[in-house]
């Protein structure tokens, strides 16, 4: 499956939408710019000043820097690099059910578990806990599938593949809502 199954080109606004499962309450959203579209996945920007919107903690951030996120078609996990005047401050990956489009962007369930890769590419599983303690509700296979993306989100950084930049000096880990 390419791009093609996202009507977007460069330069369209998205809404970025994670829900939290079971059930269907907004987790968390944005609200993006699609900067590159390819046949692996669509590529959008958060800029400098855009806001985070975390619903479920009642929370908005204005970011200090630029976000982008990797949305690949089929895949059970969205992310990029968070990226201040060229610099990149860390990557940020989303374990999640693949991407739906909504006629306006894209809509997600967030399964808990985050990957977060320094600028020289060493990568740290977050939020296990939170995976661990929603396992009963979860189905089966998004389990197994969830497993998976953590293992091939490891491999997307090995490999230094689309839109992962090349290794640079390590910053501390971000804070984040």
């Amino acid at each position: 499956m390419g791009a093609a199954v996202w009507p977007v080109a460069p330069g369209d606004w998205v809404r970025v939408e994670f829900y939290k499962y079971p059930g269907d309450s907004l987790h968390y959203l944005w609200e993006a710019q699609v900067v590159e579209v390819r046949p692996e996945g669509v590529l959008t920007l958060l800029p400098q000043g855009g806001v985070f919107h975390h619903v479920a903690k009642g929370k908005k951030a204005v970011l200090d820097h630029d976000a982008y996120v990797a949305f690949f078609p089929g895949a059970w996990y969205s992310g990029g690099p968070d990226v201040r005047q060229g610099r990149v401050l860390e990557y940020y990956w989303n374990v999640q059910t693949p991407a739906e489009w909504t006629g306006r962007g894209f809509r997600q369930y967030d399964l808990e578990l985050d990957v977060r890769c320094r600028a020289d590419h060493v990568c740290q599983v977050f939020d296990r806990e939170e995976f661990l303690a929603k396992l009963p509700l979860y189905p089966k296979a998004w389990v197994e599938e969830a497993e998976k993306a953590v293992e091939a989100i490891f491999h997307h950084m090995r490999q230094g593949r689309w839109p992962v930049l090349p290794p640079g000096e390590p910053l501390p880990w971000m804070e984040r809502i």
